[in-house]
């Protein structure tokens, strides 16, 4: 029997007599989602990610940029299946994968990664503590008005165990092996075992390692959609190269070219995007108009289930600062960067000072606004940003660059004694500045004075 056998009208067509929905991406093209995947993709925690835009306000600078983190998942998940075959998962491995990159990126909240460190400061959790609660029942994503609006919805883990994959496993999938030391294997978890003591990791490295199935998903996807060329990376190649080796995954000799240049890629796209001096303001004006709307807006947890328009429509409510940010956001009025400073510019003290400002909300605040204060401003209009702890923050895996390569003689050896690039890798700056200091137009050069002075 062929793989279509017909289409119905709404999309759907017959496979083996099962439903199957056909996806057709702007990345991977036409794919299938049938069983688990398909019961998935009609449930709200799911759907809410196609009101979040993947990279934020990044479309103020690379005008393509509108693509969802809806789409990322569905993608992730396909390649996820297709890393699968290349190592020969059985069919509860490759449909546990599966389904724990579909879900990886449930928790976000609005804006993402632009607005979690101020929601997690507020009393709210990061992405990942969510998403893992969703994943287990422990969290709702919808508010309690909305919660009438869905006809006997099913929960994310009735849904897994309905196809007897556990949620405890895919929830300890999400956060890759070393969050929490160890991952519990599959063979493990069907035996009846409960520890967590299994060395098998290639699961859990697949969704998040070195080399996993959401980098790859969202390089290329957010290579085609701001038309940034660093993102694109040879996957297929990539994909096939890819080895289950003592408990970790591992790439081929033949795919070492491919490894190269995803990690080249994956620096690249960091800096030429995701840290774009721009993006960085329009990040920064966002996050300052929440912080300072303060109490006016609803608590963290009732923000977390929120998406991107209802952020949006709540600060134009507040009013003051906070809708005179998001209109300048409105009408691509945006700060203006006016004093930064390169890391090897600064002393290892200053690097320490900056730090520590800007892990420290109230600190930070307070010295932006004796800035905008002696500059003749008012409060909020003097922002300063440090975007090395950003990073830290926002992806982690930017320090693991070490991976197993096994040779053409069948020995494994780990990247950097092969090449020096894994090393270059990893010291090299993501982003040049290691401070920028933002204000109003026409106000550059007093405030670049007066923070000279304050900062260093």
């Amino acid at each position: 029997m062929g793989f279509i056998e017909r289409f119905k009208a709404d999309g759907r067509l017959a496979y083996h007599g099962a439903p199957v929905k056909v996806i057709n991406d702007a990345i991977h093209g036409q794919f299938k989602l049938e069983g688990v995947a398909q019961d998935l993709l009609s449930t709200p925690e799911l759907n809410k990610l196609s009101h979040i835009k993947q990279l934020g306000l990044a479309h103020l600078v690379f005008p393509g940029a509108h693509h969802t983190r809806f789409e990322h998942s569905l993608g992730a998940s396909h390649i996820a299946g297709r890393m699968a075959d290349s190592i020969s998962l059985d069919d509860l491995d490759r449909d546990t994968l599966q389904v724990a990159a579909m879900l990886h990126d449930v928790g976000h909240g609005p804006y993402s990664h632009t607005l979690e460190h101020i929601l997690a400061d507020r009393g709210g959790m990061d992405h990942m503590e969510v998403t893992k609660g969703i994943i287990l029942g422990e969290y709702d994503v919808m508010v309690e008005s909305e919660r009438g609006s869905i006809d006997d919805r099913k929960s994310i883990p009735v849904i897994l165990e309905d196809y007897g994959i556990d949620p405890k496993l895919v929830s300890s999938l999400i956060t890759g092996p070393d969050a929490s030391g160890s991952e519990r294997s599959l063979l493990n978890w069907t035996e009846g075992k409960t520890d967590f003591s299994s060395e098998d990791k290639t699961l859990a490295q697949l969704v998040h390692g070195p080399v996993d199935c959401d980098q790859l998903d969202y390089l290329l996807r957010d290579s085609h959609f701001t038309g940034v060329k660093h993102g694109v990376v040879d996957h297929n190649r990539l994909i096939e190269c890819l080895r289950r080796q003592s408990g970790d995954i591992a790439v081929e000799q033949g795919g070492l070219s491919a490894l190269e240049g995803m990690l080249v890629a994956r620096g690249l796209m960091y800096s030429a995007v995701y840290f774009h001096r721009v993006t960085r303001v329009t990040e920064v004006m966002l996050s300052r108009a929440v912080e300072r709307a303060g109490d006016a807006l609803p608590d963290s947890l009732d923000l977390q289930r929120r998406v991107d328009a209802e952020i949006w429509g709540a600060l134009d409510k507040v009013g003051g600062f906070s809708r005179d940010m998001i209109s300048r956001l409105k009408y691509r009025n945006l700060l203006k960067v006016c004093l930064s400073r390169r890391k090897d510019d600064l002393e290892p003290e200053q690097i320490e000072k900056l730090v520590s400002i800007a892990n420290d909300l109230n600190a930070r605040r307070e010295l932006e606004d004796d800035i905008a204060f002696r500059a003749g401003l008012e409060p909020g209009y003097v922002a300063i940003d440090v975007p090395c702890v950003k990073l830290l923050l926002s992806e982690p895996r930017m320090a693991q660059v070490d991976i197993k390569v096994v040779g053409d003689d069948g020995k494994t050896r780990w990247l950097k004694e092969i090449t020096p690039m894994a090393d270059a890798l990893r010291k090299r700056q993501v982003s040049q500045e290691a401070v920028y200091v933002m204000t109003l137009s026409g106000n550059e050069q007093r405030v670049a004075e007066i923070a000279k002075q304050i900062l260093f």
